[in-house]
C-alpha cells in the first residue's frame, strides 16, 4: 500500500556557498503519516524538527545536513517537499490594499521564480561601515541560527525580565558577522560591541543581509492583480495551514 511521489532537484546554490562544494543535486519522496507526525508535533526549535522531515525525504544524503544548509536552499527544499507531497497548487486569501477586496487565490509553486547562485553573492558579503569604518564579511544564515535566536531571546527575556526591547536584532547581527577587519569574531565580545554599533551601520549589516538572504532560493515576492479594481500588488509569501494541509 505504501505509494511515495520520487523527484529530482538541484539545489539553488548549487553548492558553492559552502567550505566545501558538492553536487547540489537531490531527490525528495512525498511525505508520509510519519512524517507528518513528525510535523505536527510540539517543538521549542522548528526549523530543526522541518530539517529533520526534510532530511528523512531525501534519497541520498547531503554531505551537509539540512540543518546547516544557508536559508535560500532550506526553503527551496521546503518548496519542493510541499510539491512532490500534495502539489504546486497553494491557496491563499488575499486583501487588496487599494480596495480593500477580499479574494481567494491560487498561487503555482512550479511558477514561482527561483534565484541561483551567481558569483556577486560573494561581493555582497563584503562591506566597509560608514560610520565605524570597520570592513566585515557576512555569512548566510541557516535554519539552525534561526532556531537559535529565538531560543537565546526568549532565554534573555526569561534571565533578565527587566530588559526593556527585544534581544532579536542583537542575535541576528551576531550571526550574520564571519570577519572584522579581516580577524574572525570572538562571539562572546561582538556581542557587547554590536550593543553600541550606531544604527546607521546597523542599517546596512541589517538590509545586506536580508539582500544576501533572498539571494539564493525561492522569490517569495508575489506579484497578484486584484480581480475587483484591477490594482497590481506586490506582497510577501506567506505561510498558511493550507501549505502542508490544503483543503480539497
Amino acid at each position: 500500500m505504501a505509494v511515495t511521489i520520487k523527484e529530482d532537484f538541484e539545489l539553488p546554490s548549487k553548492g558553492k556557498v559552502y567550505n566545501k562544494k558538492f553536487d547540489p543535486s537531490f531527490s525528495l519522496r512525498s511525505m508520509t503519516v510519519e512524517d507528518e507526525m513528525k510535523r505536527l508535533a510540539p517543538s521549542q526549535n522548528p526549523y530543526k524538527s522541518m530539517s529533520e522531515i526534510i532530511e528523512s525525504c531525501l534519497t541520498e544524503k547531503l554531505p551537509i545536513p539540512v540543518y546547516d544548509l544557508c536559508i535560500g536552499d532550506y526553503t527551496y527544499m521546503l518548496h519542493r517537499l510541499r510539491v512532490v507531497t500534495y502539489g504546486a497548487d497553494y491557496k491563499l486569501r488575499f486583501i487588496c490594499p487599494n480596495c480593500g477586496k477580499t479574494e481567494d487565490i491560487v498561487v503555482n509553486l512550479d511558477d514561482m521564480k527561483v534565484n541561483v547562485y551567481n558569483d556577486g553573492i560573494k561581493e555582497m558579503m563584503k562591506v566597509k561601515l560608514p560610520s565605524t569604518g570597520h570592513e566585515l564579511t557576512l555569512r548566510l544564515q541557516t535554519p539552525r541560527d534561526l532556531d537559535r535566536i529565538a531560543r537565546e531571546a526568549r532565554k534573555m527575556k526569561e534571565d533578565f525580565p527587566e530588559m526593556v526591547g527585544d534581544p532579536t536584532i542583537l542575535l541576528t547581527l551576531q550571526s550574520i558577522i564571519e570577519t572584522v577587519d579581516g580577524e574572525a569574531v570572538d562571539q562572546i565580545l561582538i556581542k557587547e560591541t554590536l550593543k553600541k554599533l550606531p544604527m546607521r551601520d546597523t542599517n546596512i549589516i541589517s538590509q545586506l543581509a536580508a539582500k544576501l538572504n533572498s539571494a539564493i532560493g525561492v522569490d517569495t515576492n508575489l506579484h497578484i492583480q486584484c480581480e475587483n479594481c484591477g490594482a497590481e500588488v506586490d506582497t510577501p509569501f506567506r505561510y498558511t495551514n493550507e501549505f502542508f494541509g490544503p483543503t480539497i
